[in-house]
């Protein structure tokens, strides 16, 4: 399938004011991108462990899905991933205009976690269907010493776009940035990318079940179990 110019510019008017979907960066993102690498490389005490890099399609819609163990993850990705990334993200950080501007500008969209969010729901599948790469949690919040079940939405998403899903695991981040700390600290960062499939099934929560046993198969035997939401 060919992500030409008038598929992209149909889904550029899905509802997601100032997010890009035809595959070009800010000169905001790519500044972010940036400071970002600095950052997590500052961060991550004996470098970042990163394995799976070539995993990565170079192109077309791309849904990757991790487990969640800080607020510093979607920042690890962000720096390390060579994809344009769009992110699903937790609405109350949008309620200060200013950080709000900042992160739609960004790529991200605001979704209201625990409740059928249709206007992020449209506007992650804009950016599957533009051929875009979007990153979600699917456990929803935190999991700081395990996995929680991952929730439906995954499954409707790959479902419904039949994008490629990228399985991913992070730990080591809830070290860098624990809960209720705004300033990160050094400790090593691990991130295993798994190889990308696509589902077969329809079933939104089946196919979240197959895409979190895909994530848990590359996480340390301690995180695949025992939750701690936020």
């Amino acid at each position: 399938m060919v992500w030409g110019g008038s598929r992209r510019r149909r889904a550029a008017s899905s509802g997601l004011p100032g997010t890009r979907l035809d595959g070009s960066q800010s000169a905001l993102l790519i500044l972010t991108r940036y400071v970002l690498r600095i950052t997590v490389r500052l961060a991550a005490a004996g470098g970042v462990r990163l394995e799976g890099l070539s995993q990565v399609p170079g192109d077309g819609p791309l849904l990757i899905c991790s487990n969640h163990v800080s607020n510093f993850d979607p920042l690890v990705y962000a720096a390390l991933l060579p994809r344009v990334l769009h992110a699903l993200t937790k609405a109350e950080l949008f309620s200060n205009p200013v950080l709000g501007g900042f992160l739609i500008r960004c790529n991200c969209i605001p979704v209201r976690r625990g409740t059928p969010d249709r206007p992020a729901i449209r506007g992650a599948l804009a950016v599957l269907r533009s051929g875009g790469a979007l990153l979600l949690f699917p456990e929803g919040h935190r999991a700081e010493d395990g996995m929680q079940d991952f929730e439906a939405g995954a499954g409707f998403l790959a479902s419904r776009s039949r994008a490629t899903v990228l399985p991913c695991a992070i730990w080591g981040t809830e070290r860098v940035l624990p809960k209720h700390t705004l300033l990160p600290r050094r400790a090593p960062i691990f991130v295993r990318l798994g190889e990308p499939f696509q589902p077969l099934g329809q079933d939104p929560l089946a196919v979240s079940r197959e895409i979190q046993g895909r994530v848990a198969e590359l996480l340390p035997g301690s995180y695949r179990s025992s939750a701690d939401p936020d």
